[in-house]
């Protein structure tokens, strides 16, 4: 048995039990190993989520229990799974937004994905970029035909045609290359403090940001 089942092992035994910090210290254990599996990163928010239940939360314990739900859920390869991540997820947060409206912060943790961005995500990069390419011989069709076409109702047909292809060839190109820009720039993450402010290039805390809340995805 390797080190990592054995830690795994741990730490579901732990949190069967109750012992959520020992839970927590071999669910860490696993991802320092650079362990990596939607499972494993769910138990790891049950741990963090069990700490708080108990009584015994330490700074920052509701964050790391969101990022384990947040990773669990992104993973996930199973419908079932993902679910209860997700609703997980939502209590974690739920708490957090009780916590900030009693004390009189913002609640509002998790603005959702924007329009452009959920109409990105509606296929595949593989997708956008097969649409283009089908686009583009459409186009490339209808031009040669346009061209080539003696008669009136021809030409009529390959211009209608062109102009059908052309703006979807634009359309599925914008998508296609906003979803590569995203695979290879965008980095999400997990505030795992009670607060983190943001700074500049330099690292420096810009005076006139909002803090960012606990278990906000950022």
């Amino acid at each position: 048995m390797s080190d990592a089942d054995v830690l795994f092992r741990d730490a579901t035994k732990a949190l069967d039990e109750g012992r959520a910090a020992d839970a927590i210290a071999s669910f860490e254990a696993l991802a320092d190993r650079g362990v990596l599996d939607a499972a494993t990163s769910y138990d790891r928010g049950l741990a963090y989520a069990a700490r708080v239940r108990i009584g015994a939360e330490v700074p920052g314990d509701l964050g790391r229990a969101a990022q384990g739900f947040e990773e669990a859920k992104n993973l996930a390869a199973d419908p079932k799974l993902a679910d209860d991540a997700t609703r997980a997820l939502a209590i974690v947060r739920a708490e957090v937004a009780r916590r900030r409206g009693r004390s009189g912060e913002s609640v509002e943790l998790d603005q959702g994905p924007s329009l452009g961005r959920s109409v990105t995500h509606l296929v595949a990069e593989d997708v956008w970029s097969a649409g283009a390419g089908v686009a583009s011989v459409a186009l490339g069709i209808a031009l040669f035909v346009r061209w080539l076409a003696s008669s009136r109702r021809a030409r009529v047909g390959a211009t209608i045609a062109a102009a059908i292809a052309a703006p979807l060839l634009v359309l599925f190109a914008v998508l296609s290359l906003a979803m590569q820009n995203e695979r290879l720039h965008r980095r999400e993450a997990v505030v795992v403090t009670s607060a983190a402010r943001p700074v500049d290039d330099r690292g420096i805390t810009i005076p006139s940001a909002a803090a960012l809340p606990e278990a906000a995805l950022v």
